[in-house]
């Protein structure tokens, strides 16, 4: 009985291990998505700034068409290496956690008790003892790692905006481009989804983010395998017309729409 134990707390192990990496991997394609659909709307409102030959000034001072697509190549390098990044970094962390523990450690019950059913007691305690501290520590520690990657992930899409900012003063007025800004309706799906991550309870097996942001990261993959001269609608539409099945989906979309 002490073995069962045992290995359920191992499984239970794996399993919390395995959750936790769809939820960062949900979390990380749902930002690359965004930020991939931003940074075109972004490069295109570069375009068509500069396709206006006498609107060339930003804050009364030119400049040149080939340097401000440097600048904007450099601030959305960030986010494409930070993808990359906290991905790498995360899977490593939680794969470090293994379980290690060794049934015979605690058969010394055998040797120090007098009968068997005080050896019988001492090993099922043990078991217990041992997969709820185990259960609880790497609990915390999934959760602690996945906010901090979350958050990291968040706070770099989010500098964007202070990057090119940094480089051209109101640049996002001149250029009209809601790209990287608390307008953009991208990066509102974004915010949205960090909330939810930020609230999930991993300790009562609650956490339910990738079933609520998986459908949605399908449907957006699929339209955009399909070819641009076919895409008579804009990603925008599509986030305010899909149709998932969990209504949670819809509501959390449009409470930041």
């Amino acid at each position: 009985m002490a073995k069962t134990i045992f290995e359920q707390g191992r499984n239970n192990y794996v399993v919390l291990k395995n959750r936790s990496r769809r939820t960062i991997n949900t979390f990380l394609d749902l930002v690359q998505i965004m930020n991939e659909e931003m940074s075109r709307e972004l490069r295109t409102a570069v375009l068509k700034f500069y396709k206006i030959s006498y609107f060339r000034d930003f804050s009364n001072y030119m400049i040149a068409m080939e340097e401000i697509v440097d600048i904007v190549e450099h601030c959305l390098q960030d986010p494409v290496e930070k993808l990359d990044q906290v991905r790498a970094q995360f899977h490593e962390v939680i794969e470090n956690f293994q379980d290690v523990r060794n049934f015979q450690t605690i058969e010394s019950c055998h040797a120090e008790l007098p009968d068997e059913v005080a050896v019988a007691h001492c090993l099922l305690h043990q078991a217990v003892l041992l997969n709820q501290t185990m259960q609880e520590n790497l609990v915390k520690i999934v959760e602690i790692k996945t906010r901090q990657h979350a958050q990291d992930m968040n706070y770099t899409i989010h500098d964007v905006r202070n990057c090119l900012r940094g480089f051209v003063p109101n640049f996002f007025n001149q250029l009209l481009s809601d790209s990287y800004t608390k307008q953009c309706v991208l990066l509102k799906v974004v915010t949205a989804s960090i909330n939810d991550m930020v609230k999930e309870t991993w300790g009562s097996n609650g956490t339910l983010f990738p079933d609520k942001w998986r459908p949605l990261i399908t449907i957006l993959k699929k339209k955009a395998s399909v070819p641009k001269s076919t895409l008579k609608e804009s990603l925008f539409s599509t986030l305010k017309a899909v149709n998932l099945t969990s209504s949670e989906i819809v509501q959390s979309l449009y409470k930041f729409i």
